[in-house]
């Protein structure tokens, strides 16, 4: 059946497009969860299925729009008043209870399951579970995707081909394969393992105690500043190759144009002493580009599109077990190029077709669905993460390891959270 209203929908790829919602009838979810599920049955009324020797049942619902007035990319599933009968009669026939929601197009399946236990305790008579268009377009291109908000919701958004995926996690079993092969040595010394940086000598503090200094602020404004609004892609590219730009041919290129832009600043205007760009990809290294040797504390350049949700951070266990050394209150900094995303296939796919020219490849159109043909910058934001204000940060997991398995969780903090980290915004 197909909806009325034209909202945000996602293709295979994991790109957005605008068109109705597709519901499948009672029967078409039962057949789906059939096709993909192991064991799927019907037992006294409720679908219930067996993964390795473990039960579990399942409610399914349709993912569609949530309604106007709200935004074009917000879906939700319809939670009926007798949620609480189907946990509770699950949990005393020995099953896990699952709520999932199905999203359907013609070309596209995708489930979400929603972590029945933050629904049960609310009252369920006309209540929803929500779900954004941008979670289903992780999941479509990544194959799972998985989030804790700062409220504790908690939704897996995943394809059908990741199912097995989904329940080994759901039911604890890739838990029990980490546990069973885990390195005696993943302790480490935060400093240790930032190249050319020593750890501190005992007692050692910073220069600056507390929030980020003017001067440094400072530093971030007039870089910003000083940078033109609109960067094409092409001439980008054209920059870091003719610098031989270590990262001059990433796809994602707007990222790393701005890496390559704010390393030159530094080094041109002699601020290594207040902020040094470093990077130490070794297993357990910190994940974190920047340090600031007055402050010793950390920090990262991310370039973040305004239409994204959320702004997407570093590994969760780094960011926390920084926050949790006792030797002084640290901080970590992330500043955020906020900007407008126009894609090249608005454009003919000239970056396309530029960016692979420029490494020989023979097929011209490769990456031509995700690749950025120019962005405008509008507004720079310095956070401050620290531990008066990381409960307000959120959890994701975003694709498979080559071994099957969920990748590590790292932090998101949420659009309208900004202001809860924000120490600095300037519009440019």
């Amino acid at each position: 059946m197909r909806g009325r209203t034209i909202v945000e929908q996602i293709d295979h790829d994991g790109n957005t497009y605008m068109d109705v919602d597709i519901s499948l009838s009672a029967k078409g979810l039962f057949e789906v969860l059939k096709t993909y599920f192991p064991d799927i049955r019907k037992d006294n009324g409720m679908i219930t299925g067996n993964f390795k020797d473990r039960p579990y049942s399942i409610r399914v619902k349709n993912i569609t729009y949530l309604g106007i007035p709200h935004p074009v990319f917000k879906k939700r599933i319809q939670i009926s008043g007798d949620l609480k009968n189907f946990y509770k009669d699950s949990l005393s026939r020995g099953m896990t209870p699952l709520l999932l929601g199905i999203y359907t197009r013609d070309d596209l399946t995708l489930f979400c399951d929603f972590n029945i236990e933050d629904f049960v305790a609310k009252k369920s008579n006309n209540s929803s579970a929500h779900v954004y268009t941008e979670d289903l377009s992780f999941a479509a291109e990544d194959g799972i995707f998985q989030k804790t908000d700062y409220r504790g919701n908690h939704i897996t958004v995943f394809r059908p081909d990741c199912a097995e995926t989904f329940l080994s996690e759901k039911f604890g079993l890739e838990a029990e394969s980490q546990e069973a092969s885990a390195d005696e040595d993943s302790a480490f010394n935060i400093l240790d393992y930032f190249t050319g940086l020593p750890s501190p000598a005992p007692g050692a503090a910073p220069a600056f105690l507390g929030t980020m200094p003017d001067e440094i602020v400072d530093i971030f404004r007039d870089f910003f500043l000083g940078l033109p609004s609109r960067w094409e892609g092409i001439d980008c590219y054209k920059e870091m190759i003719a610098d031989n730009y270590r990262n001059k041919y990433q796809p994602e290129w707007a990222g790393f144009y701005l890496e390559y832009r704010f390393e030159k600043y530094l080094k041109e205007n002699s601020l290594e002493h207040l902020i040094r760009y470093e990077q130490n990809k070794k297993k357990n290294g910190i994940d974190l580009d920047l340090y600031f040797p007055t402050l010793m504390d950390y920090g990262d350049l991310k370039a973040h599109s305004d239409y994204s949700k959320g702004i997407q951070g570093n590994d969760w266990n780094t960011i926390f077990g920084i926050l949790g050394q006792t030797d002084y209150e640290h901080h970590i900094y992330y500043i955020i190029c906020e900007h407008a995303t126009y894609k090249d296939s608005e454009y003919g796919y000239e970056t396309t077709q530029f960016w692979n020219r420029a490494q020989g490849k023979s097929n011209l159109m490769s990456y031509q669905k995700r690749m950025k043909h120019h962005v405008v910058l509008t507004k720079m934001h310095i956070l401050d993460i620290n531990n008066s204000n990381k409960h307000f940060l959120s959890m994701f997991r975003q694709g498979v390891n080559s071994n099957g398995k969920l990748r590590e969780p790292k932090i998101m903090i949420d659009h309208d959270m900004i202001s809860k980290f924000s120490i600095c915004d300037v519009t440019i």
